[in-house]
């Protein structure tokens, strides 16, 4: 009679068991992605550019795994065209830290004009998740 007691205390235990594992297994699966910073050197956030006719775009990403495809983009605030070479500006690198730089003429926009500058990293190979962050500026 004993017996017959702990069979479904024993299955209950073994169920239990493999759902816990099935759980940390989806835990593990959902960090498999790099952690992927982006760092805007220049122009400053909400900054006015001193010279347009040659600024200066400096941004870091940097990731704890090698980054892949990364993708900057530049336009006038409010309007839906790119400004080249960021139309995107598309970097593959395999490295923990890239550097984009570009110095860029923007003297043909009217003193005043806001821009939005975004940048888009891949946190892994298949680009399955990005990292994007953002900053406007003006001349």
């Amino acid at each position: 009679m004993k017996l017959s007691y702990s069979w479904p205390l024993l299955l209950f235990v073994l169920l239990f068991g493999f759902s816990s594992c099935e759980k940390e297994e989806e835990d593990e699966d959902d960090h498999d992605h790099a952690e992927v910073s982006i760092n805007f050197l220049s122009p400053a956030n909400e900054g006015t550019v001193a010279d347009p006719s040659q600024t200066h775009i400096h941004v870091q990403v940097t990731s704890d795994e090698d980054l892949h495809d990364i993708y900057v983009y530049l336009q006038v605030e409010g309007d839906s065209s790119y400004i080249a070479p960021f139309g995107p500006m598309t970097v593959h690198e395999h490295a923990t830290t890239v550097d984009i730089e570009e110095d860029i003429d923007l003297s043909s926009y009217p003193a005043g004009t806001e821009f939005h500058l975004e940048v888009e990293a891949c946190e892994g190979h298949d680009c399955d998740e990005k990292e994007t962050q953002h900053i406007h500026f003006s001349i």
